[in-house]
């Protein structure tokens, strides 16, 4: 056959063209009218081996082919527009279809080879799929492709959707989605390319007014009509409602958390109520919530905290006056109450829930040691149904904020307790310090002077052994009155102990003045049970900045002036004169001997016992450092403690101490006797060294000690002096092993923040309340408000000072857990104690 030559195309049309090519799906090439395949797609270039030939092969001289149908040839040779037709001879059953191409400078015809196997098979798929599809509950629809319209679905898709089959059936796929056509489009031709690795995806939508959730799985299936898209929808809305449940209680107990933790460590009570109030409206995703609490008067709620009201209504009642209110309700039953309908139930009953529109709330009780003490409220303007979960909640934040509450003020309570003196209201000596610190700073800044007075009654302890105790204190307490009657507002009164008081004036004053207005006010008649008693006051004065640059130098040589006028006579005053303080010489005296009393071997140990109150068994000892001086034999420890402190030698005799202990347990494991405990006592110049629990850890190391059979004791100004470096140093010895305690708790700072803090094991009850503690109820109160808190904490009690049996039946009586005093032993050698441990010595009166 003649042919003639085709002019070639332009290269733009070529390029235009085999994007087309591309970008089409299935084995397609151009032909163009002497059978010469022009440009071809990628699978036609890889099924080239078939047979059809590639780029510039002849489809009319392919052997492979053995000749194309007539249709197909007709529409290459131009005598037809499109034909198909099965080729039966080729691998598999192939499909042709041929169709008239014609485009700016291009003319053929492309050929397209579809695989009718598959399309077969995807029928037969099809129906199988058709007939599983009744047997599940899941919801499963049919779509044409090319449509966008249902084949078909089951009655499950009915049921899910609440309609009839005629009514989904119109709806269409585009409807049930809620979905553009160009966006669903998008979705199916998305589907059919990604083959079998289509990921599920979730939809969610409204039907018939209820929110639901579906997880979609959809795959393509190619039939002999063209592709249908195989969706199956599966309700999830029961799953999605548990997840929101699990978040929510989640995130509920996250704010529960938190809200924990600031109740532990806040101590502003308005913060805590207010934060309360937040976490209630956070939590229940609500509009207002209210922190209500009984009024002074002790008649109805008022408004102390909200969330969402406008602060401006705090204060506002929110029950009382015999109104029936939500909170009413609360209070009345101690119980929780939920509102739906305010406007119907409760109408007109609070002013403030009116002006909001308030329709539904909740309100729970906040309880108190006498019933509830307040309402924790939540409302809304819309209508709830408040469910046990929405009460637990609210419930749990109301218990929160009641425990918070109690922590408050019982620090309150033991601040109090702390810093003035329980029998006179003065403020005790911590606070006498820090008032008197306090004026020494503002001096410094106005350049003028600070008076302090030490004032001791003369022959009060006449009148305390004559009288008793209880008159003793009635005459502590006149004198305390009649002190703040001799002073300005401004001025400090103070007891600092016993029959010793402090006057504090910050600002310039006549002191002479002020001390001969205390002597006339002190020389008149004190009434005690029916008599009249005369006692007079002995006083010292120091002047800042003459006589001391800080409170506690000014306190001392006040008090050095104080005993001097005691012993030129009494009722006297006296100025402080450096010539008074004699003691300064003696005291540089042995400070020259302290220095080498180590390397002379003078210092030893005693050790006192302490006693499980409950078994009456020797539990412990505490080692206590003597000084045995070569001409004055046993030095008092008050001597030369605080000049081992001072001078930095109390760290060589702290590790002294320290290694002598762990050779003395030793030695007592040695003899076959069970090693108790031993507390040690660390100064506060060993406390601030760097890498004490370093140097614990060598001295135990290397006389082969137990860590935990060692104890160091404490004292709060120690811990409160630098809190952030105390508790590190106390959690390197705490992971050591050794047991740290509180020593003379009550006298210092008595802070629950630090207890709560640091990691402690046991408190020590000063002896300064053990010693009134059967016969003055203050003491008692505090000594049992001790115990209570330590047991509260999971801390052990000791009690020092322990002298007679009637306080030792008082801490038995309140469960103290040990007891150190003379009434079981003094502190006693080395060998006094072994033959304790040895003969197995107990409390009189114990099993034994």
């Amino acid at each position: 056959m003649t042919r003639t030559a085709v002019p070639l195309p332009a290269a733009q049309d070529v390029t235009l063209a085999q994007a087309m090519l591309d970008a089409l799906p299935g084995r397609v090439c151009l032909v163009d009218a002497q059978g010469v395949i022009r440009q071809t797609n990628r699978p036609w270039r890889d099924h080239a081996a078939a047979g059809w030939g590639v780029d510039g092969d002849h489809v009319f001289a392919s052997s492979s082919v053995h000749g194309l149908p007539p249709a197909v040839r007709a529409v290459i040779e131009g005598r037809q527009p499109a034909a198909s037709a099965n080729l039966h001879a080729m691998p598999g059953q192939l499909l042709v279809r041929a169709t008239r191409f014609r485009h700016g400078t291009l003319d053929g015809t492309l050929l397209t080879l579809d695989d009718v196997s598959a399309a077969e098979r995807g029928d037969e798929a099809l129906a199988r799929f058709r007939h599983a599809m009744e047997t599940t509950s899941d919801a499963i629809y049919l779509v044409d492709r090319a449509t966008l319209s249902f084949i078909d679905f089951n009655e499950a898709a009915c049921r899910m959707r609440r309609c009839t089959r005629a009514e989904l059936m119109a709806m269409g796929p585009m409807g049930a989605l809620e979905i553009s056509r160009p966006a669903l489009e998008a979705v199916y031709d998305g589907v059919i390319a990604e083959g079998d690795a289509v990921a599920p995806v979730e939809w969610a939508g409204t039907v018939n007014g209820r929110r639901v959730y579906v997880e979609i799985r959809r795959r393509a299936l190619h039939t002999a009509d063209g592709w249908v898209i195989v969706t199956i929808s599966r309700d999830v809305s029961a799953r999605k409602r548990a997840e929101k449940g699990v978040r929510r209680a989640a995130r509920q107990q996250g704010l529960i958390a938190g809200f924990g933790h600031l109740a532990l460590s806040q101590t502003d009570l308005e913060t805590l109520l207010e934060r309360a109030a937040t976490v209630a409206a956070e939590g229940l995703n609500i509009e207002y919530a209210e922190v209500s609490q009984r009024a002074p008067t002790g008649d109805g709620l008022l408004l102390v905290a909200c969330a969402g009201f406008d602060e401006a209504h705090i204060g506002h009642p929110m029950a009382g006056d015999g109104r029936d209110t939500q909170s009413a309700r609360v209070l009345r039953t101690n119980a929780a109450v939920t509102v739906r309908r305010h406007a119907e139930e409760l109408p007109g009953a609070c002013a403030l829930l009116d002006r909001h529109g308030v329709q539904s709330g909740l309100g729970v009780p906040i309880p108190g040691p006498k019933g509830p003490r307040g309402v924790l409220g939540v409302y809304s303007p819309r209508e709830w149904r408040f469910n046990d979960e929405q009460v637990n909640f609210l419930q749990s934040v109301a218990n929160t904020l009641a425990t918070a509450i109690d922590r408050v003020e019982a620090e309150g309570r033991l601040q109090q307790l702390s810093q003035f003196d329980t029998l006179t209201g003065l403020p005790n000596r911590t606070l006498v310090l820090d008032r008197l610190s306090q004026a020494l700073a503002h001096a410094l800044r106005h350049d003028w002077r600070v008076d302090v007075m030490i004032l001791n009654l003369d022959r009060f302890k006449i009148v305390n052994d004559t009288l008793g105790h209880a008159m003793g204190d009635d005459l502590l307490a006149q004198a305390a009155q009649r002190l703040k009657g001799c002073v300005r507002a401004s001025d400090t009164v103070g007891r600092l102990g016993g029959d010793e008081f402090a006057i504090v004036l910050p600002k310039p004053d006549d002191a002479a003045t002020v001390a001969k207005r205390v002597m006339a006010a002190m020389a008149q008649p004190f009434h005690l049970g029916g008599q009249d008693v005369y006692v007079s006051a002995s006083i010292g004065i120091g002047v800042y900045p003459e006589d001391g640059p800080d409170a506690h130098t000014l306190l001392k040589n006040a008090d050095t002036a104080m005993n001097q006028a005691k012993q030129r006579g009494r009722n006297t005053f006296l100025f402080y004169l450096p010539q008074m303080n004699d003691q300064a010489v003696q005291r540089l005296r042995l400070e020259a001997q302290l220095r080498n009393a180590l390397e002379r071997g003078e210092f030893l140990l005693h050790y006192q016992p302490k006693v499980n109150v409950a078994t009456g068994e020797i539990s412990g000892f505490e080692a206590l450092l003597r000084w045995l001086h070569p001409e004055r034999g046993m030095v008092p420890p008050l001597e030369f403690i605080s000049i081992l402190e001072d001078t930095g030698l109390i760290v060589p005799v702290g590790e002294w101490v320290l290694r002598t202990v762990c050779r003395q347990l030793a030695a007592w494991k040695a003899q076959g006797l069970v090693p108790r405990p031993v507390a040690i006592n660390l100064s506060a110049r060993q406390f601030q060294e760097r890498g004490l629990d370093e140097v614990v850890r060598a001295i135990v190391a290397e006389e082969g000690g137990d860590p935990a059979l060692l104890e160091f004791e404490l004292t709060e100004s120690m811990l409160m002096a630098d809190a952030d470096a105390a508790t590190r140093t106390l959690a390197a010895l705490k992971a050591y092993g050794v047991r740290l305690s509180v020593d003379d708790f009550g006298t210092g700072y008595s802070s629950l923040s630090y207890l709560k803090r640091f990691p402690l094991d046991a408190l020590k009850i000063d002896r300064s309340f053990m010693r009134d503690v059967t016969t003055d109820s203050n003491d008692a109160s505090i000594a049992l408000a001790i115990i209570r808190l330590a047991h509260s904490l999971r801390l052990d009690v000791v009690a020092e000072g322990v002298e007679t049996a009637d306080q030792l039946q008082f801490l038995r009586s309140h469960d103290c857990d040990q007891m150190q005093g003379f009434f079981f032993s003094r502190p006693l050698p080395v060998a006094d104690c072994t033959r304790a441990l040895r003969e197995g010595r107990r409390l009189a009166g114990q099993p034994g």
